[in-house]
């Protein structure tokens, strides 16, 4: 249909107004301001205030008492459209009759149906035969009869609510739904209040309540969540009930009974906290009688963090940290696999911590305390009790240049041998409860340019120790240690630009030497407190001092050297490429040695001058889904790799990722790593990516509907012949439902695993039912992604009408 002239004027007019007004704003610095128009949130004043636009194809009206819009009518406001054959609006008592075809739409939700009658002011009224869209929860329904109780809550009676798309056809039964004789809707709380309630999958009832509440969006709320079941090999067939509660904004708890076939009945309990000066966490396991054990269990796990303000200006306030990890006894970390990270160790730590600081001075104190599972096939030595131990720092970088510091350590290690089995005469001997006080100066004096650095550094470390009991061989209770440490750290780096395969690429070139030196100082008599080997790599390689702690330090004579190669996009500044390569030479013979087989011996075999195993590192990203890592290290002497890491992944789209790794300690272990995420529809043609990238931009989960997704990982140890870990499942999504079944099998000890088979099904937009996998498949699975994660809300505009 043409366009009348006048109006192509008109057209034309306001478009050179509009650019004629944006030049103005330029010239004169005049900015845009924001429209409360279009603010998100309609505001109650909008709403009373706001003017009522009425519209249709024939209006009668009497003035300030009543009017009738007839075909197409439409009556809007701030916040609420209604749309009908006929309106009958009383302007005397604000009151809207609609009949045919009618369409009630507002922030939250959508009512299609044949007659309504509602208050607009106060939005009180009666739906008839309606169905129902909620736009918060995504999901929608019908009913004989809506109540609307005011513009934030509404009662619908004889309800169907489901998250299903509607498919044309008048046979349409969604693949879930609930029913209830009555929901009770509150859009403010974002809650559901159902009586009477059915959910039926494929029109089969699963599960019958006379009342139930859940949340339209994923925010929290008190009540019962879905009953969990589960089988696995320890537990037999579990069941459980949780019960969450919603304490306050800031505080939650959840209770969780459980039945175990085998076992008998607990109770877990997880409370959390957060509030403006600390926050934490605590959790509880409680088993009155285990028929596995044949007594009773528990395991505490808590996490504290927070400061406490002392009243004194000069003081201010003062740190302060608990964690304390216990359980009942020494079997609890393979009976109870899933009562959280801490307590599934042989080693729980609890600490206690105090921490104050004032300007460039700091300092701390603790007590720490272990708790060590011993079982007899497999007795580890406990480590030292710190009780207590407090450390003092203070530092500086001043104007010249210097960097400087002092650290004050004192400690009491404590520790029990005697509950180990088996425990050897000769581990009881090497027992050494004492004191051990240190200070540590350094001083250095960093040149940085943009070519390259050099860092001189003087380190001075003195030590003293006080043991309870005399040494067996010198009678010795008290033991002391001074040792200077000098080094210097340089590098240069060069930089050129190039091209690679079409792109521009900047490529570094970074040689670095880095010398220390510390005079020998017999310690074999010193006992070995909180010192052990730190990881050698290409980062630890370039250090004063190979262990950790303070019991033992090296006398080194020593020249690294190294040289790492980087490639960058010169577009993103992305680093695409990474290669290094190190190796120490040592000019004297290493003395002081810690035997990693046996860090109790005394005496271990020296490290012979020369030159030290070579180390060799790469990294690969040169784009978002290939990236490759790896880093081997070789001995010289005998040309032989000790140690490898490769590791790849393929990650193509979101929901498709493949991790591989290989890894060698030599005379340790050697072990082939997968892990997957991947829609299997792809082996039989099944993967439309222009589908997939719509529905990812529209819904943001999964990559469609009526899709096979397989999961897994797979741990292999080419020493042993055998697998090591396993988990192997498949996940369905419907698009408004998802299944899941997934073995996993876990080794707890050399001899013994333990074995659970997972099935799941989450309705979305309602509740999952059954032993959720999916920490497992997140924890095990490299870039796992779940297939429903939370969503943002939709805004009001997606809606408007």
């Amino acid at each position: 249909m043409p366009v009348a002239q006048p109006a192509l004027r008109t057209v034309a007019l306001a478009v050179l107004w509009t650019f004629g007004t944006l030049a103005q704003a330029q010239t004169t610095g005049l900015t845009l301001r924001s429209s409360p128009v279009l603010e998100e949130k309609i505001s109650e004043r909008q709403r009373t205030d706001g003017a009522i636009f009425v519209g249709g194809e024939q209006i009668t009206a009497r003035p300030d008492m009543d009017l009738v819009i007839e075909g197409q009518a439409t009556v809007r406001r701030p916040g609420l459209s209604i749309k009908a054959e006929r309106i009958e609006y009383d302007q005397s008592r604000d009151i809207v009759n609609a009949t045919g075809h009618v369409r009630v739409s507002r922030d939250g939700s959508m009512f299609e149906g044949p007659r309504v009658t509602l208050q607009v002011d106060s939005f009180q009224g009666t739906f008839e035969q309606p169905t129902f869209e909620l736009y918060r929860g995504g999901g929608h329904g019908d009913a004989s009869r809506v109540e609307f109780i005011d513009d934030k809550r509404n009662t619908i009676h004889q309800a169907r609510y489901t998250t299903c798309r509607r498919t044309p056809g008048p046979e349409w039964l969604p693949e879930w739904f609930v029913k209830a004789t009555q929901m009770t809707i509150d859009e403010e709380e974002s809650t559901v209040h159902a009586e009477g309630v059915q959910l039926r999958f494929h029109d089969v009832p699963v599960m019958s309540a006379s009342s139930v509440s859940f949340a339209l969006t994923d925010e929290r709320k008190s009540g019962w969540l879905p009953p969990l079941i589960g089988v696995d090999s320890v537990n037999g067939l579990t069941m459980s009930a949780p019960y969450y509660l919603d304490i306050a904004p800031n505080r939650d708890a959840t209770i969780t009974p459980y039945l175990m076939s085998k076992r008998g009945a607990s109770v877990d309990s997880e409370f959390r906290y957060l509030e403006q000066d600390y926050k934490g966490q605590a959790r509880l396991n409680l088993m009155p009688s285990d028929s596995l054990r044949q007594q009773s269990r528990w395991g505490l796990s808590t996490q504290h963090a927070g400061s406490l303000d002392t009243g004194l200006d000069a003081v201010g306030r003062v740190g302060v940290g608990l964690t304390l990890n216990r359980v009942s006894d020494d079997n609890y970390w393979r009976d109870f696999p899933r009562s959280g990270l801490a307590l599934t160790q042989r080693l729980l730590p609890s600490t206690g911590v105090l921490s104050w600081g004032r300007g460039d001075f700091s300092m701390t104190a603790q007590v720490q305390r272990w708790q060590t599972l011993q079982v007899d096939t497999g007795a580890i030595t406990p480590p030292y009790d710190r009780a207590p131990q407090i450390t003092m720092r203070y530092g500086q970088w001043n104007a010249e240049g210097l960097d400087w510091s002092i650290v004050g350590d004192t400690t009491r290690f404590e520790a029990n041998y005697a509950r180990i089995p088996g425990v050897s005469t000769a581990t009881l001997a090497s027992l050494r409860n004492g004191e051990r006080s240190y200070v540590q100066t350094q001083v250095s004096r960093p040149w940085i340019k943009p070519w390259g650095f050099v860092t001189p550094k003087l380190q001075l470390h003195a030590t003293r120790y006080q043991l309870d009991n005399p040494l067996p061989t010198s009678g010795e209770s008290s033991l002391n240690r001074v040792l200077p440490t000098v080094s210097v750290d340089s590098g240069l780096i060069f930089e050129r630009e190039t091209n690679w395969f079409g792109k521009d690429i900047l490529q570094t070139l970074e040689p670095r030497a880095f010398y220390a030196r510390t005079p020998y100082r017999d310690q074999s008599l010193f006992p070995i407190y909180d010192s052990g080997a730190a990881d050698f790599n290409l980062s630890t390689i370039y250090s004063e001092n190979p262990y950790v702690g303070q019991d033992r330090l090296v006398d080194n004579n020593s020249l690294t050297l190294g040289v790492t190669s980087r490639l960058f996009d010169s577009t993103s500044g992305a680093e695409m490429l990474k290669l290094g390569v190190a190796q120490r030479i040592r000019f004297d013979t290493q003395h002081v040695v810690l035997d990693p087989s046996n860090p109790l011996n005394p005496s271990p075999t020296p490290v012979s001058a020369g030159l030290s195993d070579l180390l060799l590192g790469a990294g690969v990203r040169w784009n978002e889904r290939w990236t490759f890592d790896s880093a081997v290290q070789v001995n010289t002497q005998t040309d032989s790799v000790v140690r490898t890491t490769l590791q790849s992944r393929y990650n193509p789209t979101p929901y498709r990722v493949f991790n591989t790794a290989y890894r060698l300690n030599k005379g340790v272990s050697e072990q082939v790593d997968i892990g997957w995420q991947w829609p299997i529809n792809d082996l039989w043609g099944g993967g439309d990516r222009e589908a997939e990238s719509a529905w990812s931009r529209t819904r943001g989960q999964g990559l469609g509907p009526d899709r096979w997704y397989s999961v897994g990982r797979m741990n292999f140890s080419l020493t042993e012949k055998r697998l090591v870990d396993t988990i192997i499942g498949f996940e369905y999504d419907a698009g408004c439902w998802l299944g899941r079944v997934v073995f996993e099998r876990l080794q707890s000890t050399l001899s013994t695993s333990n074995t659970r088979l997972f099935f799941q099904m989450e309705f979305v937009g309602l509740a999952r039912v059954g032993s959720s996998p999916l920490q497992s498949l997140r924890t095990n699975i490299t870039n796992y992604q779940f297939l429903r994660d939370s969503t943002a809300q939709q805004s009001r505009f997606q809606t408007y009408e």
